[in-house]
């Protein structure tokens, strides 16, 4: 990835994305906490979005957030749904994890402290996709049923698609107990390298964005055409929140991508 400041605020651009000029997308950072919650006042969200908006280049009117709750559901979005949850959440689109469409000018954005963020784009097709796949969504699929899901509504080909894995907690960090382990053990039995021996008895170090990667390979996507920022939130207090590090006073990053 590449970091970019414009009018003084840091984000973080796909190198493979950006060669492509009908769309703009982004990975925010550490400057500006732009998930609403409890520990941040909701004016304090507003203004960062609207930071962040002018900063990447487009209207914070026309932005589209989901209610994220860990799940595989995808949910296909038109303008008439521009601004839902772009700066207050009760509007956001409910009980999903994946937002999709081919329409011009609405930025889809998914909010991160740890899980992974995956950007879609489909430069044929002209269609795009932001994907939140938390390590619950990672083992239902959320990635594999949302490339699926561009392929049912708008005929996208799997071997078209771009796809960038955003910063989120990395194997380094994410320790897990047998339980969850044994999960991903289940999903992945031929790849070793997702599952690793923890640093202490009974506990594992999972890597999601290899889960996620694989499950990109098994849908079609060409390796090539994937990238993965390879940066742990954990490990970089500096640059991007996490819920693991900071519990719940961690602030929430985001992942967005629009069709220009």
């Amino acid at each position: 990835m590449e970091k970019q400041r414009i009018k003084d605020f840091p984000f973080y651009c796909f190198k493979h994305l950006s060669r492509f000029e009908r769309i703009k997308h982004f990975v925010s950072s550490e400057v500006g906490n732009i998930g609403f919650s409890d520990s941040e006042a909701d004016e304090t969200v507003r203004l960062n979005r609207c930071r962040l908006a002018e900063a990447v280049g487009f209207d914070v009117h026309h932005l589209i957030t989901a209610q994220q709750v860990h799940s595989a559901t995808v949910k296909v979005v038109t303008e008439q749904d521009a601004g839902r949850g772009a700066l207050e959440k009760e509007s956001r689109i409910p009980m999903c994890d994946a937002l999709v469409t081919n329409r011009r000018g609405i930025c889809l954005m998914v909010l991160s402290a740890d899980c992974v963020p995956v950007l879609l784009y489909d430069p044929e097709r002209q269609v795009i996709a932001a994907v939140h796949a938390g390590w619950r969504g990672t083992v239902t699929g959320i990635v594999r049923k949302t490339v699926a899901v561009m392929a049912e509504r708008f005929a996208c080909r799997s071997a078209d698609l771009l796809a960038g894995i955003a910063p989120s907690i990395g194997p380094c960090c994410f320790e897990v107990g047998e339980e969850v382990a044994r999960v991903f053990g289940e999903m992945f039995p031929a790849d070793p390298e997702i599952v690793r021996q923890g640093k202490c008895m009974g506990k594992f170090q999972v890597d999601l964005w290899e889960a996620n990667r694989r499950e990109l390979l098994e849908s079609g996507v060409r390796d090539e055409q994937i990238e993965i920022a390879g940066m742990c939130t954990v490990c970089r207090p500096e640059h991007f929140f996490s819920y693991r590090r900071d519990g719940e006073l961690a602030g929430r990053f985001g992942a967005g991508i629009m069709l220009l």
